[in-house]
């Protein structure tokens, strides 16, 4: 990353990005900043523009966690083995009993 921390952050703790373009793109590795500035440039319309944004801004701030690919690796194990469901099960599970109380 081209950005330095100033000061050392407490554990889970990330840096502010700030939303620019500029402030984006520092906290990004540099094949992510590529693809970050392609799809800004490729926004034709202002809710285009708004959708890369808000991503790449999340993105930047999730690739300040070290264990980030960890930790992803073990939901996904964990949802494998039934010990953890999706956002999207839990809503079909839900939608299932109002079906049923209805």
């Amino acid at each position: 990353m081209s950005a330095q921390p100033v000061e050392p952050l407490l554990p889970g703790q990330v840096h502010r990005v700030p939303r620019t373009i500029k402030g984006i793109s520092d906290w990004l590795t540099e094949e992510k900043r590529t693809r970050f500035l392609e799809e800004v440039m490729a926004a034709k319309e202002e809710d285009d523009y708004k959708q890369v944004m808000d991503g790449w801004w999340a993105e930047a701030h999730l690739d300040q966690d070290p264990y980030r690919e960890e930790r992803r690796a073990r939901t996904i194990k964990e949802m494998n083995e039934g010990k953890k469901v999706s956002i999207e099960e839990l809503r079909a599970r839900w939608q299932v009993r109002v079906d049923d109380a209805t």
